[in-house]
């Protein structure tokens, strides 16, 4: 299928060059200047090591929604590389255990339909081939959906995410490695992070694209090093 995906964005780019989703130029998906510079932002209060590539700003902010809501599925590769310096990081320099295991949250049924597949699945999977881990997208599911939770607090969206997530039951041994788009306020992440221990899992930390601006309130993960 790949040969097959990138012969046909060659005769996409003939008739219609691309451009870089942060700042509109032609060129790449995203071109290295939009990309996040430095070294990926380490995150505090989840009770594991959370590490995001970037802040979810600017032209990175821009990337991210282009790729989920706009069909710029183009951004899958830069996104993934970006989703695997956050992996990285949260394994660091000593070779990863041989059954971690990197875990996307899911996505609900609604938000896969309206996007033509769930988003961050080839993220996932680019991420953990590029650091040499296994993935398992179907480690963990909805057991209902949440509300939208734009515009909630930090304790709404806690409360609102409470219990929506169910792990399967972890094969012997196996350690999870949390990953997703964007990190808000952490709600998801820890959601996330309870039901793979409720299954039985490990689980080792979490890496993230993007971590929005540091928000107030209680609970919020904030940043342990400023981004740089």
């Amino acid at each position: 299928m790949a040969p097959i995906a990138e012969f046909t964005g060659s005769l996409v780019d003939l008739v219609l060059p691309r451009r870089c989703a942060g700042c509109g130029n032609p060129g790449p998906a995203l071109c290295s200047g939009c990309r996040p510079g430095g070294d990926p932002v380490p995150l505090g209060g989840a009770g594991v090591p959370v590490v995001a590539a970037g802040a979810y700003e600017d032209a990175l902010r821009r990337a991210v929604l282009a790729y989920k809501e706009r069909g710029r599925r183009d951004l899958a590769r830069p996104l993934g590389e970006l989703l695997a310096d956050a992996v990285a990081g949260v394994v660091g320099a000593a070779r990863p255990p041989p059954d971690l295991t990197v875990i996307p949250v899911p996505s609900s049924r609604a938000a896969r339909v309206a996007r033509g597949g769930d988003h961050l699945e080839p993220l996932a999977r680019r991420a953990a081939r590029r650091c040499g881990l296994r993935v398992e997208p179907a480690a963990l599911s909805l057991v209902r959906r949440p509300a939208d939770s734009a515009g909630l607090t930090v304790a709404a969206r806690a409360a609102n995410l409470d219990g929506a997530m169910r792990a399967a039951p972890a094969p012997t041994g196996s350690i999870a490695l949390v990953v997703d788009d964007v990190v808000t306020t952490g709600a998801t992440l820890r959601e996330a992070i309870r039901a793979l221990r409720a299954g039985g899992w490990a689980v080792s930390g979490a890496a993230t694209v993007a971590a929005t601006p540091r928000r107030h309130g209680r609970g919020a993960l904030v940043p342990l090093a400023a981004p740089r």
